[in-house]
């Protein structure tokens, strides 16, 4: 699903509305629910489906939602209220902050994080949601015997998670096997989990519980599973390989929990050659559908795995009265037009969705949907016309501007918005952000450089350096320069892993493996945790091919591991 890139705004926000809470202190949150029942905490909700889901299955839990999005707090408000939900309380702000305020330790049954923003370039890693103090605080604020669920769909960011949370002494995770897994059938999922499994995509879960005082878990929740294809151990007859297929999918069809599950298990009967069932399996499908997303996907695979024309342009319409944004009408149109050809309804759907977007981004992807359709230059100039009057921030101008000169070629219109990027940028990653493109889709050295001064300027800790010089390396091989942002991020390095990444970047940029060698050093006397100490033994034995030292930093970790354990 497209989306913006989200970050904590320092803007004031309040809505009068009961279920909103405006507090900057912890609440008397018997009062606030009216009883003492489990609080569980969602951070980050998003489009606020999973909160309501959940609050709508549980109704004997208290449930309690933050974000920085003003735009998902006054929708998720407005839903409460159309379901006359009373057991759902939102705080906007940044997580980090407000957890502290709102609860006392131990206060919390569970914590739920659904696809945060994984910001996989190093230069963000500031942005990330999940790191080492966030699990610390999450972890003391859990009741003995709490939960944490987490769900990703960034395989680096999920090992990243899975480090940070496994070195934690209060957590256990609940799959000692691999710690992350495919899938999860007790919780429901959100409409953007969705929207990167019908695209095909891996969602990586974790799931953790807050040990007891004798570092034992008690009652357990139902956990993750993986499906199998393999017999029971204790199965003694011999079964045919078509018999162990048929049972996959019989026992996939029963946990099955949600349409998405269905869809996906009905396609891989027409594959495996059993249209009958699939049509079976995706008429369920049909009636577990929840929202237009559902119900798009399902039309597809019934157009274009069964070649039903009629039943997809059903489910068409179902998915047409049940959409909710810009975006839905946007997928929806493509849709149509790639299965039945019906350009007319696609036109119709398209101007729907101009007529009422939520961000940039969903007017950039309608122009593009547009251009793909139409090819009309005219009607796609409107939209980012649009678009570019919704604009105020650094993002949606650096977004629009990539987009126009990306998917519509206009140099001229692109370096105006860029402009206004660059007049807009908050921090050191913003424009470091935007002098990459500066270089790479204009050219344009001499701006550039301007901007790298500013950022330089505006880098206030070790890894703002590091980048800039990163990046003067790659853009403009100007070493000089970049040896200079090197020596400033060396001076402003605290944490292992700045040590660290430096090193490495002196290895591949500067070829200073002397230099690179004191900086691991610093890392090593700087490494506190099991994983630091693995990551530091892998830049060693990469960068410096000095396996006598990784081995021993290896070590380190290994005692370091078992130390925890047995503590």
């Amino acid at each position: 699903m497209s989306l913006l890139t989200a970050r904590p705004s320092s803007t004031a926000f309040t809505a009068e509305d009961p279920c909103f809470l405006d507090a900057d202190e912890r609440p008397d949150w018997q009062s606030q629910f009216g009883n003492s029942q489990p609080i569980k905490l969602e951070i980050g909700f998003g489009m606020g489906d999973f909160l309501i889901e959940m609050a709508t299955r549980e109704p004997d839990s208290n449930f309690v939602g933050i974000d920085f999005s003003q735009d998902g707090i006054r929708k998720l408000l407005t839903r409460i209220k159309n379901r006359h939900l009373n057991n759902i309380r939102v705080v906007y702000g940044d997580v980090r902050e407000k957890i502290p305020l709102l609860f006392h330790d131990g206060e919390l049954d569970t914590v739920y994080i659904n696809l945060p923003d994984p910001w996989p370039r190093k230069r963000h890693f500031k942005r990330r949601l999940i790191k080492p103090g966030l699990v610390k605080l999450i972890a003391g604020k859990l009741a003995r015997n709490g939960h944490v669920h987490l769900a990703t769909d960034s395989e680096p960011y999920a090992r990243e998670m899975l480090e940070y949370f496994n070195a934690e002494p209060l957590l256990k995770n609940k799959n000692q096997q691999t710690g992350i897994v495919e899938i999860r059938h007790h919780l429901p999922k959100t409409k953007y989990e969705k929207s990167f499994i019908y695209a095909g995509d891996k969602i990586h879960y974790l799931e953790y519980s807050r040990l007891t005082s004798d570092g034992q878990i008690e009652n357990e929740e139902p956990s993750v599973k993986r499906v199998t294809s393999e017999p029971e151990e204790n199965e003694e007859q011999v079964v045919s390989n078509d018999d162990l297929l048929i049972k996959k999918f019989q026992d996939a069809e029963t946990k099955a929990q949600d349409a998405c599950d269905l869809k996906q298990i009905g396609d891989n009967l027409v594959y495996a050659g059993e249209r009958q069932w699939a049509e079976k399996v995706y008429r369920k499908a049909e009636d577990k559908a929840e929202d237009s997303l559902d119900l798009n996907w399902l039309a597809y695979s019934v157009s274009e795995a069964l070649g039903d024309k009629v039943w997809a342009k059903k489910l068409y319409d179902e998915a047409e009265n049940k959409a909710e944004s810009s975006l839905d009408l946007n997928w929806l149109a493509f849709s149509i037009t790639e299965t039945l050809g019906d350009k007319s309804w696609a036109k119709r759907l398209y101007e729907k969705a101009e007529s009422d977007p939520d961000n940039i981004r969903e007017l950039c992807d309608l122009a593009d949907s547009i251009s793909e359709t139409f090819a009309d230059k005219e009607w796609q100039t409107q939209v980012y016309k649009k678009a570019e009057d919704m604009a105020k921030e650094h993002s949606e101008f650096y977004e629009l501007a990539d987009s126009i000169y990306t998917k519509f070629g206009d140099e001229e219109w692109a370096r105006e918005l860029y402009m206004k990027a660059e007049d807009t940028a908050e921090d050191s990653c913003d424009l470091h952000s935007l002098v990459e493109s500066l270089c790479v889709k204009l050219g344009d050295q001499e701006w550039a450089r301007k901007v790298y001064l500013k950022a330089e300027s505006l880098a206030r800790d070790s890894n703002d350096f590091c980048g800039l010089a990163d990046s003067l390396c790659e853009k403009l091989r100007d070493k000089e320069w970049a040896r200079k942002l090197y020596e400033k991020a060396e001076k402003k390095a605290v944490e292992s892993f700045e040590f660290r990444w430096l090193a490495d970047s002196l290895c591949e940029k500067l070829d200073d493996k002397e230099w690179a060698q004191r900086l691991y050093r610093k890392a090593e006397d700087k490494a506190q945790a099991s994983y630091e100490f693995r990551w530091l033994a892998k830049s060693l034995s990469e960068n410096l091919v000095d396996e006598k030292w990784a081995d021993e930093i290896n070590l380190k970790a290994k005692n370091l591991s078992l130390s925890c354990n047995q503590g």
